[in-house]
Order: structure tokens, then sequence, then C-alpha cells
């Protein structure tokens, strides 16, 4: 089981309020895969929402690009949210993992239930669209 406070310290839930920590710790999972596994591909059917607890994650996109997330609080499986709803990249784990699994579909529940709650979570989704945009489009990606 999922605490209210083990989201409450991921830097992508720390805008939510109390009732909707407990609202998203009642349908998370803490799921566990080992180095070398493929948690998704892309292109396949986007189911779930991961957010990382611990552990090296390499996100490959399929023009070439590829993007490590190694801090705690990443979130990846976006697509289960967003339309065509399938992933745009693989993510490979490169060091044993642990993430935390939320179904697409229970989120939408939650959005349905809650409009403020769906705004908060779309924003920060649009916001992880944006910043791996260049990964995902093949451009050029500036350091900053």
């Amino acid at each position: 089981m999922v605490s209210t406070r083990e989201l409450r310290e991921l830097d992508f839930f720390k805008d939510f309020q109390e009732s909707e920590l407990a609202a998203l710790a009642s349908i998370a999972s803490l799921t566990r895969w080992n180095e070398g596994e493929a948690i998704f591909h892309a292109g396949t059917p986007a189911t779930y929402l991961y957010t990382l607890k611990s552990g090296t994650i390499l996100l490959c996109f399929p023009n070439g690009r590829s993007l490590p997330l190694r801090e705690e609080g990443h979130a990846l499986g976006w697509s289960s949210l967003v339309s065509p709803f399938r992933y745009t990249a693989t993510a490979l784990c490169l060091s044993d993992v642990r993430l935390y699994r939320f179904s697409g579909r229970e989120l939408y529940r939650l959005i349905q239930m809650d409009a403020a709650f769906g705004q908060r979570l779309m924003h920060k989704i649009a916001r992880v669209m944006e910043q791996r945009r260049l990964y995902r489009q093949g451009k050029s990606v500036r350091q900053e």
C-alpha cells in the first residue's frame, strides 16, 4: 500500500491537496523492475502513469535520442492520459528500479470527479511533455 506521505515527498505531487494525495494513494501501487527490463515500448498502448521512486531509467525515443531519468519523482508514461494513448518512448531499466504506478483509467475517473485535481494533474503532465518535446521531435537540445 502507498501512503500519502510517500507521494507528498515527490516533486511531481508537491502541489497537490491532502485529499488529492489520498485519492492518488488509493489507486497507486509500488512496482519493482530489474536492471535490463523494459517498462513499456514506444508505440504500444499506454495504460499507466509512473513516478520514479528509485533507480535509473533510460527513455529511448524512436528518433534515436535518449534521456536518462535518475531523480526520484520523475514522471513517465504520461501518454496514458493524452490521446492517442500510445507510449512515445521505450523505458529501459539501467538499474533495479522502483516505480509508483497509476492506472490511466483510474486517473481519468479521479479527474472526472474533481476538476481542480484534473487541472493540476494535466498541468504537471503538460510540463513533462514540454520538457521532453525536443527529445521526441529529434531537434537539437540546448544545455542551459
